[in-house]
């Protein structure tokens, strides 16, 4: 049974408790009432500052004062750049965590650029991938242009590697993360859509370590008849990681991205970016007419096959870049011989499990056989390999040891079957052949 304190506790948890001096009643400021997450309390946080930090008067824990924007309760921001500004919020209609971007309005003062910026958000809304922020809705609310989308929890690559020792990710996590992000980019291209801006920053992260590329709000939108072709560039970019077409001409079309995407990778395993100057001007010439040093001569432990993708990646020459499809075959190479039970390789597995047509076992719709992996020695059939793949059987049949074997067995056969019946024929005849004598009433030999 509880005692006369609990019960008063419950009954003041009960009442709301308003804090800040109260707003006039004309204010027309929309009231703002939170929970305590510690202790349930019921709070009033109409009158205190927006995102300013205040102790629950019944715990002491630590809140910060929310604020609304359109039908989303802004909880915190948790980053800002050139361009906007992200916050955690609450989306009030579906009881969902979501992240809300809302552009500075000296960025996109104009309303033509303000509808091209949601125009282009509504394209990347279409890309549905597992490697991209998926978009929620966009619009304009009190003037402010603005984008919701999935809160990533983990943070972004730029904040992981912050935390490492030296500035370096482990290289299969790099790997990892570089090759999903390559799928979702290789995606978004067969929409239209070229990022212009990837770098660690807009990468994130889940509570897995699983990863997301964002902003793609920010994209230009190309329409398929001119993919691979020169389009003006309107959209900010990091001199760190954007390619040297886009410096010195300000134009850039797919490759664009793959160099981008290469810079980030030299980062991730490097620890620095591939050109580092204070100076502007300098740091343009160097990326416009120098090759970075090779990352593996700042990491020798990095396997050459990845560094020199790396390398290729961010070729100065925007045609001599490998493709998506190139660069994730590399990956994937290097993952199934490192790494076969990371993420990445389920997903390679189920796919290709998926890709099988029926009526054909073991062939992919290419015709290409699928692959086979081998579970390690003394692996538990239990364990989390990808089971052999349908059609293994017949791949056994057709391996050439086995034909090689199975035909000269059937020919030891054919040959002792036929000495025989040349025996038994050759027998038959001498005794047909042979002169008979009479003894007695009895023929003999």
């Amino acid at each position: 049974m509880a005692d006369g304190t609990d019960i008063q506790m419950d009954n003041a948890r009960n009442q709301t408790v308003s804090l800040g001096a109260p707003l006039p009643a004309d204010s027309g400021r929309r009231p703002v009432k939170i929970f305590c997450h510690h202790c349930q309390q019921k709070l009033d946080v109409t009158s205190l500052e927006p995102f300013s930090r205040f102790a629950c008067p019944m715990c002491g824990t630590e809140l910060i004062v929310p604020t609304w924007f359109d039908n989303y309760l802004l909880e915190e921001p948790v980053g800002t750049g050139g361009m906007a500004t992200v916050y955690r919020a609450l989306d009030i209609a579906l009881d969902r965590e979501v992240a809300i971007k809302i552009l500075k309005e000296e960025v996109l003062p104009a309303s033509e650029l303000s509808d091209l910026f949601l125009n282009e958000a509504r394209t990347a809304a279409t890309i549905n991938h597992y490697a991209v922020v998926p978009i929620y809705t966009c619009g304009i609310c009190d003037g402010k242009t603005y984008i919701v989308m999935q809160f990533m929890n983990g943070g972004s690559l730029e904040q992981k590697q912050k935390a490492c020792e030296n500035l370096t990710v482990p290289v299969n996590d790099a790997v990892k993360w570089i090759h999903d992000i390559a799928e979702g980019l290789e995606n978004a291209g067969k929409h239209g859509v070229i990022h212009h801006d990837v770098k660690p920053a807009n990468i994130m992260l889940d509570t897995d370590d699983n990863v997301k590329i964002g902003d793609f709000g920010l994209a230009q939108v190309v329409k398929a008849e001119a993919v691979g072709t020169q389009k003006p560039v309107t959209a900010w970019v990091s001199p760190n990681y954007v390619s040297p077409e886009r410096i010195s001409t300000g134009t850039e079309t797919y490759p664009g991205d793959i160099y981008s995407l290469g810079a980030t990778f030299y980062h991730l395993v490097t620890g620095i970016t591939p050109f580092s100057n204070p100076n502007i001007e300098e740091l343009i010439w160097m990326r416009t007419r120098h090759n970075p040093v090779a990352p593996n001569q700042l990491r020798p432990d990095l396997a050459p096959e990845l560094s020199s993708l790396i390398m290729k990646m961010m070729n100065r020459a925007p045609d001599m870049r490998p493709s998506y499809r190139e660069i994730i075959t590399t990956l994937e190479v290097y993952m199934k011989r490192t790494m076969p039970n990371s993420s990445s390789m389920r997903r390679y597995a189920s796919s290709v499990r998926k890709s099988v047509p029926p009526v054909s076992p073991g062939v992919l719709k290419n015709g290409v056989p699928a692959p086979v992996q081998a579970a390690p020695a003394g692996a538990a059939a239990s364990e989390a390999e990808p089971p052999v793949q349908p059609g293994a059987f017949q791949r056994f049949l057709y391996h050439p040891l086995v034909i090689i074997t199975v035909s000269i067995f059937l020919l030891v056969v054919i040959l002792i079957v036929a000495f025989l019946l040349f025996s038994s024929g050759a027998s038959h005849e001498s005794a047909m052949n042979r002169p008979e004598r009479i003894i007695g009433n009895e023929v003999a030999s």
